[in-house]
């Protein structure tokens, strides 16, 4: 069995599917409903449905997602961390610290990022 898709609901489809396209890479396919409506394919095949919902807020603090709630991102190498981080912050988007955790032994450079309408985003790469 394989994982076909993700949907994610949005407050504003436009803007959460130019953070994807510009930053992370992904694709933008030809869907109806206009702003409503967004289908996105990643480098790897993964495709993220992004459908318009205004019951999650429009801020950069998560508002409408249940608590922890986040799109995780993995990486090659630490620097691409790192890159990814001062892009990001370059592009105005508020990204957290690049910290080195240890969960479960488990190693890793992450940090998170809120993405227009208030999705977690997290970007890591195991660390040696």
């Amino acid at each position: 069995m394989k994982l076909n898709h993700a949907n994610l609901p949005a407050p504003n489809v436009p803007a959460l599917r130019d953070f994807f396209v510009d930053h992370f890479d992904f694709t933008a396919l030809a869907a109806p409903g206009g702003d409503k409506f967004a289908v996105l394919k990643g480098e790897d095949g993964f495709v993220l449905n992004l459908m318009y919902a205004k019951d999650i807020h429009p801020d950069d603090t998560g508002g409408g997602y249940p608590k922890n709630f986040h799109i995780g991102f993995f990486v090659d190498t630490p620097e691409l961390v790192r890159q990814k981080h001062a892009a990001l912050v370059a592009a105005g988007l508020r990204a957290g610290e690049v910290e080195e955790l240890k969960r479960g032994g488990f190693s890793s450079v992450t940090f998170y990022c809120y993405a227009p309408g208030g999705v977690l985003v997290e970007v890591s790469a195991q660390q040696s």
